[in-house]
């Protein structure tokens, strides 16, 4: 029933072609990005990691709008104002990330524009502003309104736009997966180009970086500018990297694996400058975080399809436990060094092959503990094959000692009454006759040991242990009679003459075990007990009994169903033996455990 070695790897061979399509095809991604979020979320927790001159959020809020009761597309003068106190401040970059006008106002108000280009022109010298630029509804650049552009630089021109992952989530910056940003780089790219940063500007956005941001309100920026306090301004923005952006409760907020916004602590839905400033700690540090290289993957997915290989048992199981978390482990490790490993694909890969291996052998075994249950019931007794089956009996040969009880059966006069048959119609009879009594046996938990002749052997109390193996014996021995009886009556009706039976039991300790050689054994019952109880049966003819029994048998069914004391009988090389004598007072079909 084994799986033949070219069998087993040509499954091997299947089950690597599935694992390396699905680790390809990437169908294990969803659960892939759930770790990761997982994972930045646990490096976060412990291992966190600060930056030196971080990044400086303005959030334009709820009380900003309040305030400034002028339409957004109108906010010029205000929008003015935040630039020339940025350059009393001096940050060292500026980002905004904010719509801007596509067009001119001049014909709602002469000069109108001025305000705006007058504060862009105030940042000129002192740092570079970075205009955000978004897409229309066809995917097209948004316009800005030219004077803007000129004077802030036309390299200064960026992408505000962020593609979301399938599940809604925003984790990414990339311009092969992200069409708006192939056609102009992002905010938070040029931002970090200008303080040098040299890590790759394409990836996932590392969310370990960083504590949690708190912005500071663009009415607060005005505030300051109108009170010319320059020591505020100085010491809030001097020398560092500044973002501008919408921070309102429900517009403009994206979804990404962490809560960033200190002021919402469980909120991963964070206004969409957070995730522009998150990028931009990202590209300053080490770059976007890498993924493995796909080969690797491939490789490694290929590499734990092995599982399929290998005896199953607590070896193998325990390495296939351990397996997931060093991969786990290793996995965050390298996470925490800028490179995404993806583990869903390779784990699937493993559990796909260990739990086939597991299935096949599984069903490889119950088919050949079937095998052998339908091929060799017939040659050994219930209880013998079932511990056979379950791995439970030893086949080394030697015994244990237990206690039993051993019954002894034959028919009277067999040789006589055969001698006028053929060979075949003994053997007919016989084979009719065991299968009632071997019946018998087996209702009552008992083991069938050998057939001797027109004689049986049988125990109960091995290998299935019982309370009181004399009661199950003493009910065996009634339901055999009554099998008998109903037996005689179909041969009396063929014209066969009616079958007479002694039954002899003995109980006590004996030696349990395999007996015979290393390519020829048995499981048997050796010892005095078992003699003394052929002994028995050999009492029945003169005693008159069907049944006899010894006084330790008796005593242990507390003399039931009216054993009657015989006293002592010597019995062939052996000493006398107190015997009690049964005849069953009526002869109906007896139930399992009916003896008391």
């Amino acid at each position: 029933m084994a799986l033949s070695r070219k069998n087993s790897g040509l499954l091997f061979l299947i089950l690597l072609f599935v694992g390396l399509v699905s680790q390809y095809l990437g169908y294990a991604e969803w659960v892939d990005s759930k770790i990761l979020d997982r994972q930045f979320q646990l490096l976060r927790e412990f291992r966190p990691q600060p930056i030196s001159n971080d990044v400086v959020v303005v959030g334009i809020d709820e009380k900003t709008f309040k305030a400034l009761r002028e339409p957004f597309a109108l906010w010029h003068p205000h929008l003015g104002k935040f630039l020339r106190a940025m350059a009393l401040a001096k940050p060292s970059v500026l980002g905004m990330d904010i719509v801007l006008p596509e067009h001119s106002y001049h014909f709602l108000l002469p000069q109108y524009d001025q305000t705006l280009l007058q504060g862009l022109m105030a940042m000129k010298p002192v740092a570079p502003v970075f205009l955000a630029q978004t897409t229309d509804e066809n995917g097209q650049l948004r316009r800005i309104f030219p004077p803007y552009i000129s004077v802030a630089g036309k390299d200064n021109v960026a992408s505000a736009m962020v593609c979301l992952d399938d599940d809604g989530i925003a984790r990414r910056f990339d311009p092969a997966t992200c069409p708006p940003l192939a056609q102009r780089p992002s905010l938070a790219d040029k931002m970090a180009q200008h303080l040098g940063g040299q890590g790759d500007n394409q990836g996932l956005v590392d969310f370990s970086l960083g504590a949690s941001i708190t912005y500071i309100s663009f009415l607060d920026v005005l505030e300051w500018f109108d009170r010319q306090d320059e020591q505020q301004l100085a010491s809030t923005f001097r020398n560092k990297p500044v973002l501008l952006g919408v921070t309102l409760p429900f517009i403009d907020r994206l979804t990404i694996p962490v809560p960033l916004l200190r002021e919402e602590p469980m909120n991963p839905r964070v206004p969409g400058v957070l995730l522009h400033a998150q990028a931009f700690r990202s590209l300053v540090s080490h770059g976007m975080v890498r993924p493995l290289p796909q080969p690797y993957l491939v490789i490694l997915a290929g590499c734990v399809a092995l599982f399929w290989f290998g005896r199953n048992g607590w070896v193998k199981g325990t390495l296939f436990t351990l397996f997931p978390v060093a991969l786990g482990g290793l996995s965050l490790w390298l996470l925490g060094k800028g490179v995404h490993f993806p583990v869903a694909g390779i784990l699937g890969s493993g559990l796909l092959a260990f739990a086939s291996r597991l299935g096949l052998d599984t069903f490889l075994q119950i088919r050949e503990k079937r095998f052998i249950r339908d091929a060799f019931s017939s040659y050994v007794s219930p209880q013998i094959l079932k511990e056979i089956v379950d791995g439970r009996l030893s086949q080394d040969l030697g015994g244990t000692r237990k206690k039993v009880c051993v019954l002894f059966s034959d028919i009277r006069n067999f040789t006589s009454r055969s001698e006028g048959q053929s060979p075949e119609a003994v053997i007919s009879l016989l084979n009719e006759y065991f299968s009632e009594m071997t019946q018998a046996i087996h209702n009552h938990d008992g083991t069938v040991d050998k057939f001797i002749g027109d004689g049986m052997m049988a125990f109960f109390g091995a290998p299935l242990s019982l309370d009181c193996p004399e009661r199950n014996a003493m009910n065996a021995a009634r339901e055999m009679l009554t099998r008998l009886q109903h037996l005689n009556e179909k041969l009396q009706v063929r014209g066969i003459e009616p079958i007479q039976i002694g039954i002899g039991l003995n109980a006590g300790e004996v030696v349990i075990g395999h007996v015979g050689s290393a390519t020829r054994h048995e499981y048997t019952a050796i010892g005095d007990v078992v003699n003394t109880a052929s002994r028995l049966e050999g009492l029945t003819k003169d005693l008159k009994y069907p049944v006899v029994c010894s006084a330790s048998v008796a005593e242990a069914v507390h003399y039931a169903d009216g054993l009657t004391d015989l006293g002592d009988h010597a019995v062939k090389g052996h000493s006398a033996v107190h015997v009690y004598g049964w005849n069953p007072p009526f002869l109906g079909l007896i139930k399992k455990g009916v003896a008391s």
